[in-house]
């Protein structure tokens, strides 16, 4: 049979090489395929089967499909040592009879790997692999005794997730496999977890991504049991924190606290913070919860359950009665020591007195509320300003016009009387500005009894020009007394605001009709201002209704700053406004005052 690659070719490669036929006959060899072997002289196989003594079914099914394969097989020397040889084969050409055959000698690489699965058993270190394209989660066999499953045992990522300890441990192990995945972040974090045979175990997990195309296709590392270790470590520490506490924390008192036998060890400082006498400090962990303030008993006591169980740290904030009755906020910050079964032996911690900086940040956020509240004053006033104002000029504006028009039928009396009261209405409007500068400048309670119906009526009057032009009617049923409590700057603004949109937004070929009622419940008042206009479609513009510069109608005097404001001035009054409308149908819009107790 003649080859497909020269004799010589074959002869002189550099490595060890053999062609052979789909029958294992061995064609040729390399000259160095007798040395490889240690075969003296010529090379004395003539089958692929007399090298390793059988065929691996890979190569079987390489010959029979013309295709590549690489196995690793053994072979005991000519000098009794054992051997591994990666044999690669692939055919000369495709749909070729003719196969070449690669040998390696890889007996120090096979002999490092198992030193290394020999130093993974004794070192109790498994590995892990997650793919995230097929969701596949693969363990070694390693990594399942660590974890007390049986070795059949399929995993997934949700299963290995909940073999940590639920609480801190398992929260940690979340957050740091979030952004392996979202952010490719590796990760070594040694936590508890429980095992199937309800175990609880140290084990460190360190994890690294695979990532593709700028994205994570999944992560994989090597998973220890560090338990011993651990725990040893743990006790360790116990002493070393002590000391390390009282060197950094200076008139920070430090506590020890012996869970088992209830007796509770406290420094000097922890006796003058809490202002107790040493002589009579008894009960251990009842004298210091007897200290604690009535409101954050319970919250502290629970904290200290949670750090016991494992399932949080504990460092926490609370308020303490001193003896002389002053109420000081301390902080509070502990690590538990356990045994090795992870049961609670003792608490180490440490309290200092942030009484001061507490009061600190009360006084900033009380300046904070402050100056929002008057920068929100400020925006309503500017509002008034150029709101009122403007409506008041536009009715005079608008007077003027009619009485100088030459069709006034006699009426040059009746404009000028309502001129006259418009003018009354821009004086009043402008006192009312001063009063508002009044209101900013102090800090007393801004809300007063208001007469609803007298402050309706003065609107009606400002804006009577615009009531007489579009032949509006508006009606007003609501007692003579009623009274609600509000600014009344503010609820002169909001029933200009909404008489005026009423108006504005009127239906075509329909005369506006608005009416003002009440409606009286046991802690709140509600006023009602009901028209028949254009309505507003909620489900489009619910969300932005009372939003800053958004309009619902193309009409040129729109402003979109009108109902923003209304609601900013309804809020400021302890109250809220409300909306229910239909498009065509008109709106009607609540107003809701609390009552005085």
């Amino acid at each position: 049979m003649q080859l497909e690659i020269p004799e010589f070719t074959l002869r002189n490669s550099p490595f060890p090489l053999i062609a052979m036929d789909d029958n294992l006959t061995i064609l040729g060899s390399s000259k160095s395929v007798a040395s490889f072997f240690e075969q003296p002289g010529k090379y004395q196989f003539k089958t692929f089967k007399g090298i390793f003594g059988e065929v691996p079914q890979g190569f079987i099914k390489a010959i029979k499909q013309s295709c590549n394969c690489v196995e690793t097989l053994s072979v005991i020397s000519k000098t009794g040592r054992l051997r591994w040889i990666k044999t690669s084969i692939f055919p000369m050409a495709p749909e070729s009879k003719i196969f070449q055959v690669y040998f390696d000698d890889v007996t120090e690489e096979k002999v490092q790997y198992e030193l290394a699965i020999q130093a993974k058993q004794i070192a109790k270190i498994g590995s892990w692999k997650v793919d995230l394209l097929t969701n596949v989660v693969s363990w070694s066999n390693l990594t399942r005794d660590i974890h007390e499953v049986p070795q059949d045992f399929a995993p997934d990522l949700d299963k290995g997730i909940n073999f940590y300890k639920k609480g801190v441990h398992r929260d940690k192990i979340v957050e740091v496999v979030s952004e392996c995945i979202e952010k490719g972040k590796p990760f070594d974090l040694e936590s508890i977890i429980v095992t199937a045979q309800g175990n609880e175990k140290w084990v460190r997990a360190i994890g690294e991504a695979e990532i593709s195309n700028g994205k994570t296709i999944g992560f994989k590392g090597v998973f220890q049991d560090i338990d011993e270790i651990k725990r040893e470590r743990l006790r360790n520490q116990v002493v070393d924190n002590r000391m390390r506490l009282a060197v950094q924390s200076a008139n920070i008192g430090i506590w020890d606290w012996d869970v088992v036998s209830n007796d509770l060890i406290w420094d000097d400082n922890m006796f003058a913070l809490f202002e107790v006498d040493p002589e009579k400090f008894q009960h251990a962990y009842e004298a210091w919860e007897s200290s604690l303030h009535p409101d954050d008993k319970e919250k502290a006591t629970y904290k200290v359950q949670r750090a016991l169980k494992g399932e949080k740290d504990f460092d926490t904030e609370f308020r303490i009665i001193k003896q002389d009755g002053s109420i000081a906020h301390v902080q509070a910050r502990a690590q538990v020591v356990r045994d090795e079964k992870g049961m609670p032996l003792r608490m180490v911690g440490i309290n200092s007195d942030i009484t001061r900086i507490k009061r600190k940040d009360e006084r900033l956020r009380n300046l904070l509320e402050l100056t929002e509240k008057q920068n929100q004053k400020l925006v309503n006033f500017a509002h008034i300003v150029s709101h009122n104002l403007r409506s008041n000029s536009a009715n005079i504006s608008m007077l003027s016009g009619m009485l100088l028009s030459e069709n006034i039928l006699g009426r040059r009396k009746e404009f000028i009387g309502m001129i006259q009261k418009s003018s009354e209405k821009l004086e009043d409007t402008l006192n009312q500005l001063n009063e508002i500068v009044k209101i900013q400048a102090t800090d007393k309670n801004d809300l007063t009894q208001l007469g609803v119906r007298p402050i309706l009526k003065d609107v009606c009057d400002s804006i009577n020009a615009i009531i007489e032009q579009c032949k509006a009617k508006i009606t007003i049923s609501i007692d003579e007394n009623l009274k609600v409590r509000g600014i009344k700057p503010y609820l002169t603004s909001i029933f200009l605001n909404l008489l005026t949109n009423s108006i504005k937004y009127r239906a075509p070929r329909k005369e506006p009709k608005i009416t003002v009622e009440a409606k009286i419940l046991k802690n709140q008042t509600i006023l009602i201002f009901k028209d028949n206009g254009l309505g507003i479609d909620l489900k489009k513009h619910g969300k932005n209704l009372f939003g800053m510069y958004k309009t619902f109608h193309d009409h040129k005097d729109s402003k979109g700053i009108g109902l923003f404001i209304s609601k900013n001035q309804m809020e400021a009054m302890n109250g809220k406004i409300e909306v229910k409308s239909q498009p065509g149908a008109g709106s009607t819009f609540y107003l809701y005052f609390k009552n005085e107790s």
